[in-house]
């Protein structure tokens, strides 16, 4: 058996090609809409890819089961609670499939969602017990995925049920069972206490893992720690949850047009920039959203799914990446690029950018200090007196920012708040960002709260 990892940094996202190069066969766990590079990979190994596993319809990304099941001859697997639209081979708890000498077990692991299933593999040429889990979000490394994606009126009920799953189906399996999960560290679809770590075992999880331990314990217990450490969910999960059900078609983009002055009224328009260069002059109405490996989920959390957007740069390279990005969670509406700067002459935006001891000069001579970290980061330690407000939620709390006084916004860098500072510039304020965010701040030695 050879099996290859590929990892989306952004999205915290671990997809699977798992391979019996004697039989020339293989099959994929999870994977995303960009197909070629698992196609790339089965080819340099010799194997035709014959099925493709999903643990869950994902909330943070576009499967690519559907869109290669629509391009090649494979069979693409669900568990049986899994309401798909789509063709796909529904297994029972316990039923497996065999591709090669690999045997496939499906493992009922509800919690992340109700329809959760996990895939222990056996590799038959050695023995028919299981030696790998491909666990989903039912046990990541250090953590397991939340349970809250749903809304509130099933958060209860898939707690109990991740409970259930981690004491009766995944704890109980041997020490030596290899996991691989599709989810992992930076990924909103679980807590920042999750490792970085890309892989483990059960006996290292089970003795290391607070949220394993807590399961072998009461239920109370469990149920506060899965709850520590959850950043706020993207806003777009949900539409990409309902496209999962649907099935999306494979990523086919034609290149991307350069759009000339005056640009589509209608678009969102997103500056790629870094925080300084934003700041020193934009046009009005953008918002920054700096083109890194988080950039799709930023702007997943603060743009309403399916919006058209237009991206500001001139660099064509970093466009069609950051539109590659898009395209993984679902946003395809890219309507072209266009120069960050316009050519009409028209009067630019900008945003104030202050070093730390600058920020509290100001905060002492009446100046509100807005925290656009998550709420962990914030209780952890924050500025003192600062109202907190995760930049995903700003546009909707806009209102609680205060007006007639000046607004310095920070989070842990400066990246994020420079989004936010762009959300409040089109809200018609003239807000002031703290270049190197809350790490400056304490660096600088200057007084904390937490």
């Amino acid at each position: 058996m050879l099996l290859q990892q590929f990892f989306d940094q952004g999205l915290g996202h671990a997809s699977y090609l798992v391979a019996d190069p004697d039989e020339g066969v293989a099959f994929l766990v999870d994977p995303d809409r960009h197909l070629q590079p698992y196609l790339d990979a089965a080819a340099k190994l010799g194997v035709l890819i014959t099925h493709s596993f999903e643990t869950h319809v994902h909330n943070d990304y576009v499967s690519g089961s559907p869109a290669l099941a629509a391009l090649r001859p494979i069979s693409v697997v669900t568990g049986d609670g899994a309401e798909v639209r789509y063709p796909h081979v529904s297994l029972a708890d316990r039923e497996t499939i065999d591709v090669g000498a690999l045997r496939v077990h499906c493992v009922a692991t509800p919690g992340h969602t109700p329809e959760h299933v996990s895939y222990l593999v056996a590799d038959l040429r050695r023995a028919d017990d299981p030696q790998f889990l491909f666990s989903g979000g039912a046990l990541l490394v250090g953590h397991i995925a939340r349970v809250d994606l749903l809304g509130p009126e099933l958060e209860e009920r898939l707690a109990r049920a991740a409970y259930e799953t981690l004491r009766e189906r995944v704890l109980s399996l041997a020490d030596y069972v290899a996991v691989f999960p599709t989810h992992g560290g930076g990924s909103a679809c679980t807590s920042s206490d999750a490792a970085s770590s890309r892989w483990t075992t059960l006996g290292f999880e089970r003795r290391h893992n607070d949220v394993a331990r807590a399961a072998m314990q009461d239920f109370a217990r469990f149920r506060e720690t899965i709850a520590r450490g959850l950043p706020v969910a993207p806003a777009y999960y949900p539409g990409v949850r309902a496209l999962n059900h649907q099935g999306a078609a494979a990523y086919a983009a034609a290149p991307l047009r350069v759009l000339r002055d005056p640009l589509p009224a209608d678009a969102t328009l997103i500056d790629p920039r870094a925080p300084h260069v934003f700041g020193s002059g934009h046009r009005r109405g953008a918002l920054n959203i700096v083109g890194n490996d988080s950039f799709a989920v930023r702007l997943g959390a603060v743009v309403p799914f399916g919006s058209p957007l237009i991206l500001l740069t001139v660099d064509r390279e970093q466009a069609e990446a950051l539109r590659r990005q898009l395209a993984t969670v679902g946003y395809d509406d890219v309507r072209g690029v266009a120069d960050p700067v316009p050519d009409t002459g028209e009067d630019l935006g900008r945003v104030r950018v202050v070093d730390a001891r600058t920020a509290k000069r100001l905060s002492d001579e009446g100046a509100t200090m807005l925290d656009v970290r998550e709420r962990s980061e914030y209780e952890r330690a924050h500025a003192p007196g600062a109202l907190h407000i995760p930049y995903e939620q700003l546009q909707d709390r806009i209102a609680e920012v205060p007006r007639g006084r000046d607004v310095v916004v920070y989070c842990a860098a400066g990246v994020r708040s420079s989004l936010a500072a762009s959300i409040l510039e089109r809200s018609g304020l003239a807000p002031i960002n703290m270049r190197g965010g809350f790490s400056s701040w304490e660096i600088a030695g200057l007084p904390t709260e937490g």
